[in-house]
């Protein structure tokens, strides 16, 4: 029993000195100062757990104690992720409706009609047809991976292609919103 006493009186001691440097060492590898003090505290907690008599360089060890307990600090946080409360769920349709598609396709199809002949096609079976790319890639004898790579060379294209014609710019009000004579949207 007095062996336990003076191993937690040893752990007080080590506690109040160690302390300061150990949370200024935890605080420079996380960004906030409750979690880095939430985390010195955690590290102490092992410390008081442990049996320091068996160790040797006491120090060195809290502090690799200390960047343990970091690094599982950054491990969970990575896995955590936070859903939006159900009164800030954005307020979708969960499917378009046929309206909006066809508005959509009127759109974009002016735009692709500017893409090279094989380029269109593709483009055109995938975005607005709707085909599975894979089966896109057996009708055309075409590597699938080719095919993907294809895809995205035109949504790069129609994208820039989009953003030329339509450069509206960020307006001051809402009624300000025009689009050059010159668009097709």
């Amino acid at each position: 029993m007095a062996k336990n006493q003076d191993n937690l009186l040893n752990t007080s001691a080590l506690a109040h000195s160690l302390y300061s440097d150990i949370l200024r060492f935890v605080k420079s590898k996380v960004n906030q100062t409750e979690d880095a003090e939430d985390l010195t505290q955690e590290v102490f907690c092992k410390i008081a757990e442990s049996n320091l008599e068996e160790i040797s360089h006491v120090k060195a060890w809290i502090y690799t104690v200390a960047r343990n307990t970091v690094i599982d600090y950054y491990r969970s946080k990575k896995h955590i992720t936070s859903p939006l409360p159900e009164n800030e769920l954005p307020d979708f349709p969960v499917e378009a409706d046929e309206a909006s598609f066809d508005h959509l396709n009127r759109c974009i199809r002016p735009f692709m009609e500017q893409l090279p002949t094989d380029l269109r096609n593709i483009m055109v079976w995938s975005e607005l047809e709707g085909k599975p790319q894979k089966t896109i890639a057996e009708q055309l004898g075409m590597n699938y991976v080719t095919l993907r790579s294809k895809i995205q060379r035109g949504r790069k294209k129609l994208g820039k292609m989009i953003s030329q014609c339509c450069q509206a710019g960020v307006p001051q009000k809402i009624t300000e919103i025009s689009t050059p004579s010159s668009c097709q949207c």
